[in-house]
């Protein structure tokens, strides 16, 4: 089982300055957990009703689709540079 990204690091290099930031993840995952078990009758029952139109099927698919991508984040890097200045820009999802 894959779990969601804990951490997002962004760092932020040019001529003037050099930015590094560590964003915590793991605080906004119990609000959004709660957030999910208080929507979730309502969203069981959109799904339910919707379900005989097809648009029940494809809406579950849908939160199956984005709970597999979030927790895929985990391990992406983006590393971006200029090519004319010295600029960089690095995230990393942890």
């Amino acid at each position: 089982m894959k779990w969601p990204p804990m951490w997002i690091r962004l760092k932020i290099n040019n001529e003037r300055t050099r930015f590094g930031i560590w964003l915590p993840l793991f605080l906004l995952w119990p609000v959004v957990l709660v957030l999910l078990l208080a929507l979730s009758p309502l969203i069981l029952i959109a799904i339910l009703a919707f379900w005989p139109s097809g648009w029940g099927r494809l809406a579950w698919a849908v939160l199956r689709s984005l709970g597999s991508i979030i927790c895929a984040l985990r391990g992406l890097r983006v590393d971006v540079a200029s090519a004319g200045r010295n600029e960089t820009v690095y995230i990393s999802v942890v």
